[in-house]
């Protein structure tokens, strides 16, 4: 009895504190982009390593973050110019580090597409969503008169990803925003599994969407 009753506490604490998500930004930018009315912004992840890739819904996620920019601004999304400059940011093609990216834009054509588009400001963005520190343990069994389960699953979440900017006129970067997000997800069950999950790439995507938000309008 001792021994459930702990067990209960355990889980009553740790569903009150399951899911919290942390998250801190860091902004390195020596120089803030000015960008004028009817100028282009894309937004590009890095697509060739499936398993350091940001996500496509990372980056959507992005978009919906700097829709309000579409008032001033062209927002050119990822897939469309990756159709517009094929085949150069294809996953066997594409920069794997903000270094190559730079010359990758410089080669002649497509500086010349960029231009065409009217593209001023290109954000590469690069990180991923990992899981570790897996603990506890869980088990269920069914019979004909009913069953369930027992026992507490929990794991660590963490979110890392950096924006490098670029200055597509002047062909440079302007410097980066980072922004990480850690939390502790975990399944207690004391009959019915409940799953509390910490979404640390939500929460990331959020304060890189409205840092980049602010920096690119100027407020």
């Amino acid at each position: 009895m001792l021994n459930s009753y702990r067990l209960v506490s355990s889980m009553a604490a740790m569903l009150m504190l399951g899911g919290c998500v942390t998250t801190s930004v860091e902004q390195f930018l020596p120089e803030m982009p000015v960008i004028g009315k009817g100028e282009a912004i894309v937004v590009l992840t890095n697509r060739q390593d499936a398993v350091v890739e940001a996500e496509k819904n990372y980056v959507d996620c992005l978009y919906d973050r700097l829709e309000p920019l579409r008032d001033e601004v062209i927002m050119i999304h990822e897939d469309r110019f990756k159709d517009e400059l094929f085949p150069w940011f294809e996953p066997r093609l594409a920069p794997t580090h903000a270094e190559a990216v730079a010359i990758l834009l410089e080669q002649p054509p497509i500086a010349k597409k960029t231009e065409e588009l009217g593209i001023r400001y290109l954000v590469w963005v690069y990180g991923e969503s990992a899981a570790s520190n897996r603990q506890g343990s869980l088990s269920c069994s069914f019979s004909g008169a009913g069953g369930g389960c027992f026992g507490m699953l929990s794991w660590d979440n963490n979110s890392s990803y950096e924006a490098t900017i670029w200055d597509m006129k002047e062909s440079r970067s302007l410097g980066l925003i980072s922004s990480e997000s850690i939390g502790t997800s975990m399944v207690p069950a004391l009959v019915i599994p409940i799953p509390i999950i910490a979404r640390t790439k939500s929460a990331s995507c959020r304060e890189m969407g409205d840092q980049l938000y602010t920096v690119l309008s100027g407020t």
